[in-house]
């Protein structure tokens, strides 16, 4: 219900059923998503990803980040910096990720390289010709 709340707000704003509170809501307040306003919300970023973090909790509205690109340019406020922080951040994580993934390919290769030359010690002439000496002594144990 709250995600369909939020996709309405982005679309036809937050004030849409002519709430009062929403009028009065400035582009500066708490509940309103800063990197929203700077232009790219994380949450957005990773939906149907292993790494989703879910719907924002905070408000995302085009109003309120028209509000904030005015007093950037008037040079009032900027929130580039949390913005380059929360990117960094998520470069760390994804980069931790790949790091374990990677180590882990190299664990299941070693496995699989020892798979591999067991395989072809065991598929030397003289195993092969063992190997048959066994089957046919096991058909002649069959037989009695």
């Amino acid at each position: 219900m709250d995600a369909m709340r939020k996709q309405l707000d982005v679309l036809m704003g937050a004030n849409r059923n002519g709430d009062v509170r929403e009028v009065n809501r400035k582009y500066y307040d708490r509940d309103v998503c800063r990197l929203y306003l700077v232009g790219l919300c994380p949450h957005e970023l990773f939906q149907l990803t292993k790494m989703d973090m879910g719907p924002c909790p905070k408000v995302h509205s085009l109003q309120l980040r028209k509000d904030y690109e005015e007093a950037r340019a008037k040079g009032v406020d900027s929130y580039d910096v949390e913005l380059e922080n929360v990117i960094d951040k998520l470069i760390v994580e994804c980069d931790k990720k790949i790091g374990r993934a990677l180590k882990r390919l190299e664990d299941e290769d070693a496995k699989a390289a020892i798979a591999i030359s067991v395989t072809e010690v065991t598929q030397t002439p003289e195993v092969i010709e063992l190997s048959k000496q066994i089957k046919e002594k096991l058909k002649e144990a069959d037989k009695y």
